[in-house]
């Protein structure tokens, strides 16, 4: 994605990729610091937000993180999986995967 395409987001426009990135993470930030300081529930909608924000910009770099973008994009989807951690939120296909091997486990031993 080039600099000086128009870039959208949700019904936001924004006049450039550094800025839809910078406003982006910064609202995913507000979000987690939010729910970090008890302004929002741990809950998966609340944290919902801030994934959708870090989805949408996954896909905008595809296969590589720029370098300037880096260590922040990876610190908040850090703080997200913390803050799902904290919550015990476990992704739907992960529990399925799960207890798909533990069932096979347990039949296997009788």
């Amino acid at each position: 994605m080039s600099g000086e395409e128009i870039c959208r987001f949700d019904s936001q426009e924004f006049s450039c990729f550094h800025s839809m990135v910078e406003a982006l993470m910064h609202e995913a930030n507000e979000q987690i610091e939010r729910i970090d300081v008890g302004d929002k529930k741990n809950t998966d909608s609340e944290r919902m937000y801030a994934r959708w924000r870090l989805q949408h910009l996954q896909q905008c770099f595809g296969e590589c993180v720029p370098d300037v973008y880096r260590s922040t994009y990876n610190s908040l989807w850090s703080q997200l999986y913390r803050l799902e951690h904290q919550a015990g939120y476990r992704n739907p296909y992960v529990v399925y995967l799960l207890e798909k091997v533990l069932c096979q486990a347990s039949s296997r031993v009788v």
